[in-house]
């Protein structure tokens, strides 16, 4: 995108993507690149009304950030009734200057590093956790410089109306496929950690 566009809009290369509201839009057939632009600016302005911005800044996020928390919040939830949960745990999380520890950034770093963006990744590994990337949160503190995904409407407002818990942790509820189990304390949390790697280990599932 036209760098000097995304300066005088206030985006960087790397916040682009929050720009972009996925949603349905009626558009001409001859309509040219900067008309779409130019659309989805405004829809951009549009949809953050007074009442979001509001929200995000009881949060202490910028919209921007909120853009970027939720493309995380997207790839982690595989049902929309855990995106307000899931977003709450990170949540927690800022709130405590904690590391995000988000697996799906760890993902778009593999990918970005590797500049292979159709890489199936089924499972993450240690040594994977450690990639040097400015997206891997296990590695730094805080949200990453840009989103990780294009996050819909849903996962942006779930952000920004969190469900309130003492939940700091959560991994993938292997006997009830599509959810999570959530723990308020990294012992909690490690029992069913282990669990669920022992049902990895089972069903054989590698990367």
């Amino acid at each position: 995108m036209d760098s000097v566009f995304l300066k005088k809009n206030g985006f960087t290369k790397d916040d682009a993507l929050c720009m972009y509201i996925p949603n349905s839009y009626d558009f001409y057939w001859n309509s040219t690149a900067n008309n779409f632009r130019d659309r989805m600016l405004d829809e951009y302005h549009k949809f953050w009304s007074k009442k979001r911005l509001s929200k995000a800044k009881t949060l202490n996020l910028n919209h921007k950030e909120v853009i970027v928390l939720a493309s995380i919040v997207h790839k982690e939830a595989f049902s929309s009734d855990e995106l307000s949960v899931i977003a709450g745990v990170y949540l927690n999380r800022l709130s405590r200057n904690m590391k995000l520890q988000a697996d799906p950034t760890v993902i778009y770093s593999i990918k970005r590093v590797s500049k292979n963006y159709d890489t199936l990744i089924k499972r993450l590994y240690y040594k994977d956790l450690r990639i040097k990337s400015k997206y891997n949160t296990y590695v730094n503190k805080g949200l990453p410089p840009g989103p990780i995904g294009m996050p819909d409407i849903l996962s942006v407002d779930a952000v920004l109306n969190p469900e309130e818990h003492k939940y700091l942790y959560f991994v993938v509820d292997p006997y009830n496929m599509g959810y999570h189990n959530f723990s308020k304390t990294l012992k909690e949390h490690n029992k069913k950690k282990k669990s669920y790697i022992k049902w990895l280990r089972r069903n054989k599932i590698y990367r």
